[in-house]
């Protein structure tokens, strides 16, 4: 598709590297085989490139972004300078939209109280303003590692989009209770593109020091307080030394990480021979390493509203052991692909664990599952077709919210206001 082209759909997605880009990328790849012209924005030096099969797809790597995971406290000046880019790149969105002029903007998730005053701005460009909301229940993290609820400023910024999509009928009904809106339903897509493009594994194992034939269980992704890395070292060590399986801990660490103070729990809990930790970012072409070296993945968040983990899982056929929050029971079925624990049962997660260690069948039936769960469930092009419906038929623009009355938000909307041309 030629860039001077118009786009039918506008996805939009801050930072070239990571999950939500991985599921933007992914997403946009299936409207394109919808027979849609996309264009995805986002950061500069993607970590991956789309396929040249994909005509009708059109990648560009120009906001003013930066690497998330390049240090995990930064201090205040960089603090300063990313809130100076951050505000760069949505006036390079702004930009963008008045000059493509898409039948349809579609955002991800969006963290900032800043991204309520910027959607408001988006909303005079006359398209479909649409999101993807990954995360129903948002936190915010303070430097203390405390984790507050967000709910009241993250529905107020939802409030300026014609349409919400979000992951699972629990997260939907949340929402409408919340704001009196009624998101659309759509599957959150299965990581199918991880496993096919993965190079050749080298030999995960025995990198880890572990032995051939042991049990391994996987927590992956993003290290976070709401994960419950402390309850699943607490759970393990419940185990029987003779049923407990190794624990490899593979991602890397938010800011409010206590990794220092987990690893003394683990020290405390006697679990040092059982636990690897590798605190990184685990680039694309090596997530498969992890997902084929375990035999489960544990999921014991404290909260959440879904897991782009979980659907990793799915598609490399592993069995997931997770948590009763958010859309999870959604995706693990509990005794058919998985095992589902009520939060915090320190007993439970143990007896979880201990099932699956200790039955290599199991596992193997119950990933057979997940998989054609996967396949059945969580296909790219039916989320893509879903996405194509409620694009083109929203619930209905809401009316129209008071001006950000901020002067400089009141300068940017009379530059970026895009025309109102017909649709």
């Amino acid at each position: 598709m030629s860039m001077r082209q118009r786009p039918e759909i506008l996805i939009v997605e801050f930072f070239s590297r990571g999950g939500l880009f991985h599921y933007a990328l992914q997403l946009g790849l299936a409207l394109g085989r919808q027979g849609r012209r996309v264009t995805m924005l986002t950061g500069r030096k993607p970590e991956l490139m789309p396929p040249p099969s994909a005509a009708d797809f059109v990648l560009m790597p120009r906001l003013w972004t930066w690497d998330p995971r390049r240090q995990q406290r930064p201090g205040a000046f960089r603090r300063g300078l990313h809130a100076l880019r951050y505000t760069a790149a949505w006036i390079q969105i702004l930009w963008f939209v008045r000059r493509l002029r898409p039948r349809a903007v579609l955002l991800g998730d969006l963290e900032h109280r800043c991204d309520a005053w910027f959607c408001r701005l988006l909303r005079g460009s006359g398209g479909t303003l649409a999101d993807v909301c990954h995360n129903v229940v948002a936190f915010d993290r303070r430097s203390r590692g405390k984790m507050l609820r967000r709910e009241r400023w993250r529905d107020r910024l939802l409030a300026n989009f014609d349409c919400v999509f979000v992951h699972g009928t629990a997260l939907a009904d949340e929402l409408a209770r919340r704001n009196g809106c009624r998101p659309l339903t759509i599957p959150h897509g299965a990581g199918d593109f991880c496993a096919a493009g993965a190079c050749a594994d080298p030999n995960l194992r025995t990198r880890l020091q572990l032995p051939e034939t042991a049990p391994v269980a996987l927590l992956f992704g993003t290290l976070t307080k709401y994960k419950g890395v402390r309850w699943l070292l607490t759970a393990l060590a419940a185990v029987a030394a003779h049923k407990r399986p190794f624990l490899v801990i593979a991602g890397f660490p938010a800011a409010d990480a206590s990794l220092a103070a987990w690893r003394a729990e683990a020290r405390q809990l006697g679990l040092e021979r059982w636990v690897r930790w590798h605190t990184e970012y685990i680039p694309w072409k090596e997530v498969a390493w992890y997902f084929r070296l375990a035999a489960f993945v544990v999921l014991p968040y404290y909260h959440a509203s879904q897991s782009g983990v979980a659907h990793l899982a799915l598609s490399f056929a592993r069995p997931i052991v997770a948590s009763n929050v958010g859309a999870l029971p959604e995706t693990v079925a509990h005794g058919v692909n998985g095992l589902i624990v009520p939060v915090g049962d320190v007993a439970a997660l143990a007896q979880a664990i201990e099932e699956l260690a200790g039955a290599p069948e199991r596992c193997q039936a119950m990933g057979q599952q997940s998989a054609q769960r996967a396949r059945e469930l969580h296909d790219w092009d039916a989320v893509a077709r879903r996405v194509c419906e409620g694009l083109a038929a929203p619930p209905g623009r809401r009316a129209r919210l008071p001006s950000p009355g901020l002067a400089p938000f009141g300068l940017l909307r009379a530059i970026f206001a895009g025309r109102r041309a017909s649709r």
